[in-house]
């Protein structure tokens, strides 16, 4: 039977943790390391949906991309949702590991695998770590010819499976140089600027992000925190599926993303 430990040196070589933001809580969050497990569930966000998921169906490893635990926790108990799935969690002997932003930033992560279903070629890193090339925060790269905006509007909402997208930036605007960085990360917009790109695309973005981008004569996309992100949760759960042929690991059937539209 594999182990806790076993998953989690995988997991670490596919989202290096030197690669997490320093504000990060990332690695194996709850658990024992060696403790049997035969089903693995990725999910983005850890909630009490996801966990009565994992434990009806008798998984014993849930890696959120998401941490929980993520601001300083003094007690667990019963007295809000959090503690309360948390303490089921731990009765249930359901280890939690999470990558976040070692995955966002991996050679493989979830930011290459935007760069490259959005068709990007050449791609980097955004934002170099330590003035290294080939390592880094978000992704930029080039398209092999100019995109009307809108045709690569529409390839963004085809490739993540987005609801709707935003977007800041005229009709007929071409897009050549793309900058990406998932989830919440309109501070790489200044990057995104610096670097000559005409199109940032994240998940989400405050309004005054949008003010910049419209000043910078920078195409900005919006696609959502959980498009951004999940279609990389589903991936993960292919990758360890390969990496372990003995282990039944799935996505989450059950997460959704929290935000609907009215129209």
């Amino acid at each position: 039977m594999t182990t806790v430990a076993e998953i989690v040196t995988i997991l670490e070589l596919l989202a290096p943790p030197e690669l997490a933001e320093d504000w990060d809580n990332t690695g194996l969050l709850i658990g024992r390391r060696d403790a049997a497990v035969g089903r693995v569930l990725t999910c983005l966000t850890l909630t009490p949906d996801v966990a009565a998921e994992a434990i009806a169906d008798g998984y014993q490893l849930i890696v959120t991309h998401h941490p929980v635990l993520f601001r300083a926790t003094k007690r667990i108990t019963d007295d809000n949702s959090e503690g309360s799935m948390l303490l089921q969690l731990i009765e249930q002997q359901v280890a939690v590991y999470s990558p976040h932003t070692g995955y966002d930033s991996a050679a493989n992560g979830i930011n290459q695998q935007l760069a490259e279903a959005f068709g990007l070629e050449n791609v980097r890193p955004l934002r170099p770590t330590n003035d290294v090339a080939d390592l880094g925060g978000g992704r930029t790269g080039t398209l092999p010819a100019p995109f009307p905006l809108p045709e690569f509007l529409a390839r963004v909402k085809q490739v993540t499976s987005a609801k709707y997208l935003e977007f800041c930036g005229r009709p007929d605007a071409k897009v050549s140089r793309v900058a990406v960085a998932c989830g919440a990360a309109a501070e790489f917009l200044k990057d995104a600027v610096t670097l000559g790109c005409d199109t940032f695309v994240t998940g989400e973005a405050r309004f005054h992000a949008a003010l910049e981008a419209r000043a910078a004569k920078i195409n900005l996309i919006l696609l959502g925190h959980f498009s951004s992100e999940r279609p990389a949760v589903e991936n993960l759960a292919t990758m360890l599926s390969d990496r372990f042929p003995g282990l039944h690991v799935l996505a989450s059937a059950c997460e959704t993303d929290p935000l609907t539209i009215f129209l």
